[in-house]
């Protein structure tokens, strides 16, 4: 019924609008904007100071200072029962910002709401295609 090409085609839409919703529209897992930075960290985000800041992330809240993180975000292990995003050598910032109050997945919520919306709203519509139409067989009992 679900596929693999099913998962994969899936997969990598959550992707794309899950960098889209922490990256770009700069809201957390938990549907709130990014907190600002310290004074001394903020100064020097915006002068463009910091070792490596990609020239994008001067008026930024979200976590993307090299983009190292956000692009280290894949697809990965895709199966006929799901696929799992993760970060292959970035990993360690999740914990790292989650103790600064800047939530980009947790284990109460993995992905954002609408993320997870979006990826309840595929399953249906699939399963729909997919099953097939069911025939009304007529049963007369005892004439």
């Amino acid at each position: 019924m679900l596929t693999k090409k099913f998962f994969d085609r899936l997969g990598k839409k959550a992707l794309k609008m899950y960098k889209y919703h922490i990256f770009d529209r700069e809201i957390d897992v938990r549907g709130n904007k990014f907190r600002g930075y310290s004074a001394k960290y903020g100064a020097l985000k915006k002068a463009n100071k910091l070792k490596g800041q990609w020239a994008g992330s001067v008026n930024k809240k979200a976590p993307v200072v090299t983009q190292a993180f956000k692009n280290d975000l894949k697809l990965k292990g895709v199966k006929t029962n799901g696929f799992r995003l993760e970060w292959d050598g970035q990993g360690q910032k999740v914990n790292w910002l989650a103790d600064r109050k800047r939530f980009v997945t947790t284990d109460r919520d993995p992905l954002p709401k609408d993320v997870g919306i979006e990826i309840d709203k595929q399953v249906i519509r699939e399963i729909k295609r997919t099953l097939p139409k069911s025939k009304l067989h007529k049963i007369v009992l005892g004439k």
